[in-house]
């Protein structure tokens, strides 16, 4: 394949005006002007024209949680339900669609954007879930409410504090409140699921991806389906799909991600949990919530010996912390660790570091953490998101939020995901959050949000001597842009993807695309 005048802007520090890029057996074979690899054609090339569009490197999504991506797109989609009705009703149409004794499945339940600022209940669910088991996850995956039939099959322990009780007859309301409760009920309910429903689920998330210009996925399984069967089941498939993915198993078990050949583990372990709920670990109360600073999950103690161990034998380790206090213990064990038992370039990750101290800045810059973040997250929900996160915790909190620019000045390699299904993927969702953000704090230029969801992921997954950059001898995974982004940086939200190539093949192509 060779690709034609294009605008082709390959990410590398010293990239120049080139116009055209050959691909041969799923790798970069020259990028130039076009006479130049014109001259590499023979009677078997397919030609692109691109038109003088935009050539990128393929985006990298650096935090995915694969299955459950697929299983979103097959869902009730609640993220638009203004009151708990229109939740209701939406989840009601699907039940009356789903065949007799089928799951209902509700995703994106922003329910704290809700009129009644709170999920509809079990007793709600059930006036219009027409016999079916019901279960609906929040938009940020930290709770979640079942129907009685759902409940029944979930069978959780009643007494745990995640199970919440009607305060006037102390019956179960059907909804889980923090993490450790809802990833349990979580595991029941996807356990449903058989092997082939998860390979269709793994293989639906790929497609949807690669219509989106991603070419790689940091895939965050394992831990919500009993036996960890989807990890085992995308390690089987994985060469088979049409995009890279790179596999995070979230699991605390050392032995068993050596077993499977894995140079990394965890993924979204979960030191403390989201906003939303809070329970994301802060120093300070919650300002609409003051008897709570938010939860730890995993003892501290726990974390910093998973965190030698996995340190130990070698592996890239990957937590998830979002308030400053978590935050802060996540980063002190990696530190501990490392002073304890030196390795060169470990590159530990921090999923999401929402909220940090200057401390936790400094620390991740000194110890070359990957820092996965999600600059998606506060446009998504819109204004009301913003509003209610400061509601929750204060101008000064919310101000701290998503550091971007400190971080950039610093040198600290941030990566792009959408933390999908919480936000889609959508890599120019994401890089129009980051160029066009409100805050001056979060705005930085279309190359540092392009490096985000290229080069910076690559890094992140320890893969840049293969991916993020547009350069011989890399696969060839590039994504052609109708428009671009450094002539029009207000409109990226707009931009459509005419192609996405992975591995040297065309994965996706709108109608009108040449080649």
């Amino acid at each position: 394949m060779i690709i034609l005048n294009g605008n082709v802007i390959s990410m590398t520090p010293a990239r120049g005006s080139e116009q055209a890029i050959a691909v041969q057996n799923g790798r970069i074979a020259k990028v130039g002007a076009n006479p130049e690899v014109k001259r590499l054609k023979n009677p078997g090339t397919r030609v692109v024209d691109a038109s003088g569009k935009t050539v990128l490197p393929g985006f990298i999504d650096s935090h995915v949680h694969l299955t459950q991506t697929g299983l979103s797109l097959e869902s009730a989609q609640l993220d638009r339900a203004a009151s708990v009705s229109e939740v209701c009703d939406i989840i009601h149409e699907r039940a009356l669609k789903t065949p007799p004794g089928g799951w209902v499945y509700g995703n994106g339940c922003a329910h704290w954007t809700l009129r009644e600022k709170r999920f509809p209940t079990m007793k709600e669910l059930d006036r219009i879930s027409e016999g079916h088991p019901v279960f609906i996850t929040s938009a940020t995956y930290h709770s979640g409410v079942a129907n009685s039939a759902a409940f029944r099959v979930i069978d959780p322990e009643v007494s745990l504090e995640g199970v919440e009780k009607d305060r006037s007859t102390g019956e179960p309301t059907g909804l889980f409140s923090t993490d450790d409760t809802f990833f349990e009920a979580c595991r029941k309910a996807f356990s449903q699921l058989s092997d082939e429903e998860i390979i269709g689920l793994i293989r639906a998330a790929a497609r949807f991806a690669a219509g989106r210009g991603v070419t790689t996925l940091h895939c965050l399984d394992g831990q919500f389906i009993s036996g960890d069967r989807d990890v085992y089941t995308l390690q089987k498939i994985q060469s088979t799909l049409p995009i890279h993915t790179l596999v995070l198993f979230q699991t605390m078990d050392v032995p068993a991600a050596l077993e499977l050949g894995l140079p990394r583990i965890g993924g979204c372990l979960t030191i403390d949990g989201a906003g939303p709920e809070h329970t994301a670990l802060f120093y300070e109360p919650y300002d609409d919530a003051p008897e709570t600073c938010g939860r730890l999950f995993i003892p501290e103690g726990e974390i910093r010996s998973f965190v030698k161990k996995a340190h130990r034998a070698g592996l890239q380790i990957a937590m998830h912390a979002i308030g400053d206090r978590a935050i802060d213990i996540l980063v002190g064990a990696y530190k501990e660790a490392m002073e304890a038992f030196p390795r060169e370039d470990c590159r530990h990750r921090v999923e999401h570091f929402t909220i940090p101290t200057d401390w936790a800045i400094e620390q991740a810059a000194a110890l070359r953490l990957a820092l996965p973040m999600n600059p998606a997250h506060m446009t998504f929900w819109g204004p009301p998101a913003d509003a209610a996160m400061q509601r929750r915790l204060g101008k000064k909190r919310v101000d701290r939020a998503y550091p971007f620019v400190e971080l950039c000045r610093r040198g600290v390699k941030v990566s792009g995901g959408s933390d999908s299904p919480v936000t889609p993927i959508d890599p120019l969702r994401g890089i129009h959050a980051a160029v066009n953000s409100s805050r001056d704090s979060r705005r930085v230029s279309v190359e540092e949000a392009l490096r985000m969801f290229t080069v910076n992921g690559a890094w992140a997954g320890r893969e840049e001597e293969t991916k993020g950059t547009i350069e011989q001898g890399k696969w060839a995974d590039l994504v052609l842009l109708d428009r671009d982004p450094f002539q029009e940086p207000e409109h990226i939200d707009e931009f459509k993807i005419e192609m996405t190539i992975a591995k040297g093949k065309i994965v996706y192509q709108t109608a009108g695309q040449k080649g």
